[in-house]
Parts: C-alpha cells; sequence; structure tokens
C-alpha cells in the first residue's frame, strides 16, 4: 500500500513503426535464454558495407569512443562493429532516433540499476538493441518486455507470468531481472561481451561453443566458430549481436555529435513505484488519480486485468504528479474492493453472468466490469467471481429454470407499474427495504457493502453515522439506506444531470468525465455505452446527451 519512495522514468506510449521492430526482432529480441527447447529465429541479415560514404572526422572519433565493456576489443572484431555502427548512422538512423528517444524514459533508473550491482551502466543500453526499450515487445519465439525475457528465463529471474500479470512487461522490475541474470553470465564467463553473448544464446549454447573451439571469450570463439558442427555453431544472429550493441554504446555516448536529438533522462517526468494490495481495483485507482484508462495501462502494461491478483500484493506505477491522489486511494477502505474474489473455471456453458449473480448476489454489471469483455460464458473459461459463490455443475442446475416471470423480471429491475395492493405485486427485495441490515463480515469494507446493495457510501456512511470507515469492525450490523433502488448509481454519485425516461436516461457528459467513469456512475459497461451511443473516448464531448440502458 505505501508508496516505495523509489523515482522511476515515466513509461513513454511511443509506438515504433512496424517495420523498424521488425528489422530489431531479426537481430535479438527472438532468442533462446535458460534452458528451454531450441527455437527458430528469423536469419540474420549483415549491413551493407557502407564503403561509398565514409565515415565523417566526426563519426570516426565517435567510433573510436570507448567504455568499460568495449575497451578492449580486438582489432579483427572491429569491422564488424563498424558496419553495425555506419548502418544506424545511415540506413537505420531513423529506427536509432525512435530507439534513443524512447529510451530517454527508462535509462536514468536502469543505470541506477546496474550501478549499484557495481556493473557497467552501459549494459543499459542492451535494451535498445533486444526491443528499442518498448515495454510491450513481443518476439515470435514468446520473449517478451524490454529485456525480452523468454518465460522459463523470466521466472526463474522472479517475473511472474499467470492469469492476473506478466511481468515481463513491468520495464522496471524486467530491468533488475536482467541485471541479475547478466551478473550471473559474468560469473560464469569472466568478461562483458561474453556474457552479452550468452544473453543472446543462452548460457549453455555459448558454453559449449567456448568449450568446442577452445577460445577463451566471445571473440575468438567468433573467429573459430567454423570448426563446430552446424549444430554447435553460434548462429549469425549471436555472432553480430555483440557488434550491434558496441555500435550503439558508441552512438548512445555521443547523439549530439552525431546529429541525432539529445536526450535527458535525468529530467524525464517521474514515475512512482506503489505496492497495491490483493484485489485492488485498478480502474478505480486510475480515475482516482485523474487518469484514463488508457493513460494508466500505458504504465502498467503488466497487468492484464482491471484487477490486481487477489492472491499477493503488486507493483503498480503512477506519474510522481499524482502521489497525493494515489496514496489516498490506496489506503481507502475501497481500494481493495475485490479482496474476497477469486478466478474460478466455468463447470457449464449454461452457466451465465445472470445465474453467477443470483448465487452471489452481486450485479451482473459488477460481475462484467470484473471480467471486461467477456458477456457469454464457455466451459472451461476462467472468471474472476466472489469467493464464496459455488461456481460447480450442480449449482448452475439448482437454479429453478421454470421460475415465475414476475420473480424474474423483479429480480433484473424490471418491475411492472403494479397499483398498491395488487396481489401480483412483489414484496421490495429485502437487500434494499427500508430498515433492511447487513452484519459486517471479516475483511469486508464499507465500499462492498454500499455495492452490493447499490447505494452511495456517502449515504451508507450517513445512514450509520460513520465518520471513520477505517474504524467500523467486522460484526457490526449496518442499517441499509431505504432510498436504494435497482438502478441508483454507484458510489460517488453522479457529477452530471441524469432525466429518467422509463427504463432509459440520459446522461450530460461534464468536462473531466470518461466513459469508464459514466459506466461506473450507472453500473453498466463501457461496450454498452459505446453501442448504445455510437461514442468512443476520442469522440467523447463536454456537454453531449448520452443515452443510458437501466435494463
Amino acid at each position: 500500500m505505501a508508496n516505495c519512495k523509489l523515482r522511476f522514468r515515466a513509461a513513454g506510449t511511443c509506438w515504433l513503426l512496424a517495420a523498424a521492430l521488425c528489422l530489431l526482432l531479426a537481430g535479438g529480441c527472438a532468442t533462446r535464454q535458460g534452458k528451454g527447447p531450441e527455437v527458430s529465429t528469423p536469419s540474420f541479415v549483415l549491413p551493407d558495407d557502407e564503403s561509398a560514404s565514409p565515415l565523417t572526422r566526426t563519426e570516426l572519433a565517435a567510433l573510436k569512443s570507448t567504455g568499460q565493456i568495449d575497451k578492449n576489443v580486438p582489432d579483427e572484431a572491429m569491422p564488424d562493429v563498424a558496419r553495425q555502427y555506419k548502418y544506424f548512422l545511415r540506413k537505420g538512423r531513423n529506427t536509432m532516433s525512435v530507439f534513443s528517444k524512447r529510451s530517454e524514459q527508462y535509462l536514468a533508473y536502469a543505470r541506477k540499476v546496474f550501478r549499484s550491482r557495481g556493473m557497467p551502466d552501459e549494459l543499459a543500453y542492451l535494451a535498445i538493441v533486444e526491443s528499442g526499450y518498448k515495454a510491450d515487445a513481443k518476439s515470435p519465439a514468446g520473449a517478451a518486455g524490454a529485456w525480452q525475457f523468454m518465460p522459463y528465463t523470466g521466472m526463474k529471474y522472479g517475473l511472474n507470468q499467470d492469469w492476473w500479470m506478466d511481468e515481463r512487461l513491468d520495464p522496471y522490475k524486467a530491468t533488475e531481472a536482467a541485471a541479475d541474470y547478466l551478473q550471473k553470465l559474468y560469473g560464469d564467463f569472466g568478461d562483458w561481451p561474453t556474457a552479452i553473448a550468452a544473453y543472446n544464446a543462452g548460457e549453455g549454447k555459448m558454453s559449449r561453443a567456448k568449450q568446442g573451439t577452445g577460445g577463451r571469450d566471445f571473440f575468438e570463439v567468433k573467429a573459430r566458430n567454423h570448426k563446430l558442427d552446424d549444430k554447435a555453431q553460434l548462429r549469425e544472429e549471436t555472432k553480430q549481436y555483440v557488434p550491434r550493441f558496441l555500435a550503439v554504446a558508441k552512438i548512445m555516448r555521443n547523439l549530439p555529435q552525431l546529429g541525432f536529438e539529445p536526450i535527458q533522462p535525468d529530467k524525464a517526468p517521474g514515475v512512482l513505484r506503489f505496492t497495491a494490495r490483493p484485489g485492488t481495483d485498478l480502474m478505480a485507482f486510475s480515475s482516482a488519480c485523474r487518469l484514463s484508462w488508457e493513460e494508466f495501462r500505458a504504465y502498467n502494461q503488466h497487468h492484464k486485468r482491471p484487477i490486481t491478483s487477489t492472491e499477493r500484493t503488486t507493483f503498480v506505477y503512477v506519474p510522481a504528479r499524482y502521489e497525493r491522489e494515489a496514496t489516498a486511494f490506496l489506503r481507502s477502505p475501497q481500494a481493495n474492493a475485490y479482496a474476497d474474489w477469486r478466478p474460478a473455471k466455468v463447470a457449464t456453458s449454461a452457466d451465465s453472468w445472470d445465474k453467477i449473480s443470483r448465487r452471489s448476489n452481486v450485479p451482473v454489471a459488477r460481475l462484467k466490469a470484473a471480467n471486461p469483455g467477456n458477456d457469454r460464458l464457455s466451459a472451461g473459461e476462467m472468471v474472476l467471481v466472489p469467493r464464496s459463490v459455488n461456481m460447480s455443475a450442480t449449482a448452475v442446475a439448482a437454479l429453478d429454470p421454470k421460475e415465475s416471470r414476475t420473480a424474474r423480471e423483479t429480480r433484473q429491475g424490471k418491475k411492472e407499474r403494479l397499483k398498491p395492493g395488487d396481489s401480483r405485486a412483489p414484496a421490495r427485495e429485502t437487500a434494499v427495504a427500508a430498515g433492511g441490515s447487513h452484519k459486517l463480515q471479516p475483511d469486508e469494507t464499507l465500499y462492498a457493502v454500499a455495492r452490493k446493495y447499490n447505494v452511495s457510501l456517502k449515504d451508507l456512511q450517513d445512514c450509520n453515522q460513520i465518520d471513520n470507515p477505517n474504524k467500523v469492525r467486522a460484526g457490526c450490523i449496518l442499517r441499509i439506506p431505504g432510498a436504494a433502488v435497482a438502478a441508483a448509481p454507484s458510489a460517488g454519485g453522479s457529477s452530471g444531470r441524469v432525466g429518467k425516461a422509463g427504463r432509459k436516461a440520459t446522461y450530460t457528459v461534464q468536462a473531466k468525465d470518461s466513459l469508464w467513469n459514466i459506466a461506473r456512475k450507472h453500473n453498466v459497461s463501457v461496450d454498452d455505452l459505446k453501442r448504445w451511443n455510437n461514442v468512443d473516448e476520442k469522440s467523447l464531448r463536454a456537454g453531449a446527451t448520452l443515452v443510458v440502458n437501466l435494463d
């Protein structure tokens, strides 16, 4: 819950042209790391010799510049480095410009991580070779993230991959894992060029090539590579991977001198890492920070769901300018409103959100909000539901399929307009009846109770004279406000003007509204709002009138 007080750099949202990404992936993204089956990758094409375009004096000086890793490169290895260097200065210049600019958001943190381990901070440039620092990059071979970890190696170095998340797409945590892995490889091979080659080829492949050739380091192994049989030889991709890294490092050290736009990693907008409790509502978190869901997702692409794991704490990233809002939200009782939910398997295709709603006493709209884009259920799929709900086929079959039309419509909020005293008029649901009560369960929050009974958190507090929600204890009896109705907006109320029209309502869009906020106020999905009004986030305008179907 607490802010870890480490300042990061903001994740950029710049998208790379497909052609440039394909070029990069051919150079090192689709690699095998760790102990896994060999995978085939696209053949690496050596850049054309730019002999017709010789290096200028400034370019030659930059090529001769050295850091910790490239200070002892043998002369016979320099032609490959020069070819890679000239490629990124000529034909690949636009690609280099995009990569260097995107890296600005992450380099300060990456350098800090490597320096803290006593490693050369120029290793931070390796993610440029791997992905161009594209946080959500994925290769055909299954590598993912800025540091292109394969699944096995990612798990080995602490990057969780499950139903909830893929931490290979967390550029900050992946940087820490890459530092751990590279440090291990350096311990295995004793020099950085060989460790970098092993990062691309896998330590097993590099060890066998070293042993088979008798070479002391990558450069000697590369020179003797032809002596190995076809299976044992280093691929062309790996042979050019180290020269490519060295070329990129030389360019990154001399961007202004080489005519590239200068970058200032230390002045990039700050990002804060927060630890979120299990079951944190990420959509509510983004709203509390005044970020659209798309903006929030750009910082947190490692989360696959709008809810964080209900089994463990996780990292969430927010621009530093919203530190106060983020801290306040994570300390509030509504933050982990889904702590008592769990992923469960749908037992039968006869199940539906309507039936789960009846078994769990949770509105269909809230179930769908926790499972966006999943309107119809199929046997075997995983869905997020309250922990107490019975998802077995027996529980589904136990529901009476012949219930009366009046009971079904009453439950769904489709009440007929019946006169007082009419024998067909059903009793008002106890969940929302005036004077109704609820016993607060362990780990249950006021916000969860408010959502369960479709009332606002403020009304629930006022009705029970609660000033501080954090002082309410399990076992207390809460009175449910009698004004609650099936179609009432969810906690927080409405900032716009709503005019009811039968089973529909109209809503006037306010200046700071988003589709997600409006959908949340009315317990409907964003997809439904888009469908009913033929609108999306880009076309949403203040003052526009939206139709909301309350059925």
